[in-house]
C-alpha cells in the first residue's frame, strides 16, 4: 500500500498545484470583469446625469465614402508581417 502512495504522490501534488493555479486565474478574471463592469456602469451613470441637464441633441450624420468602402466594413484583407 505504501508503494502505491509513493508512486501517486507526485501526480497528486502536481494535480493540486494545477487546480490551485487555475482556480486563482479564474477568480482573478471574474474579479477583474466585475470591476470593469462597475467602472463602465459608473461612467454610463455619469453620462446620463450630464446629458439630461444639457441641451445636446444627437443627429444622424452622413456616411463617409471610407465607411462605405471595403476598408470601413473591416472586410479588407490584412497583411501580417
Amino acid at each position: 500500500m505504501m508503494e502505491i502512495l509513493k508512486a501517486l504522490l507526485p501526480s497528486i501534488c502536481v494535480g493540486l498545484l494545477f487546480w490551485y493555479v487555475i482556480r486563482n486565474i479564474l477568480r482573478a478574471d471574474r474579479n477583474e470583469r466585475e470591476q470593469v463592469d462597475k467602472y463602465y456602469s459608473e461612467i454610463d451613470a455619469n453620462e446620463v446625469d450630464n446629458n439630461s441637464e444639457s441641451d445636446v441633441r444627437m443627429n444622424a450624420t452622413k456616411t463617409s465614402d471610407y465607411e462605405k468602402s471595403e476598408h470601413g466594413k473591416g472586410n479588407a484583407p490584412r497583411s501580417h508581417g
